[in-house]
């Protein structure tokens, strides 16, 4: 599109706008902005990395907060059973041990 003749920022729009991603939004706009006032590309990218990075990081602290509920089920249904049967598997057995000779002599 630049070299078709379009503005950079309406060639970077553009883009945006067929992509339909928000983080490429977001760099667009920022710079967008860093060519309309003059600042340097280089400034606005580290401000937007450093943005994306915390953005990030937040996604993945929402996602291990919500792991410890999705690992509920499966410890209960599988990693349970076990250990019980571990644990009370040979009270039982010895319970049933003890009792047959007793209910045999009745």
């Amino acid at each position: 599109e630049l070299k078709a003749g379009k503005r950079r920022a309406e060639a970077l729009r553009n883009l945006a706008d067929r992509t339909a991603v928000e983080d490429l939004k977001k760099l667009v706009a920022v710079l967008i902005q860093a060519d309309r006032f003059g600042t340097g590309v280089a400034q606005s990218l580290r401000a937007h990395s450093d943005y994306m990075r915390v953005q990030a990081r937040q996604i993945a602290e929402e996602k291990a907060a919500k792991l410890g509920v999705k690992l509920v089920f499966p410890i209960f249904f599988c990693i349970l059973p076990s250990l019980f049967v571990v644990t009370v598997g040979p009270v039982v057995m010895k319970i049933i041990r003890e009792l047959i000779p007793m209910m045999n002599n009745m």
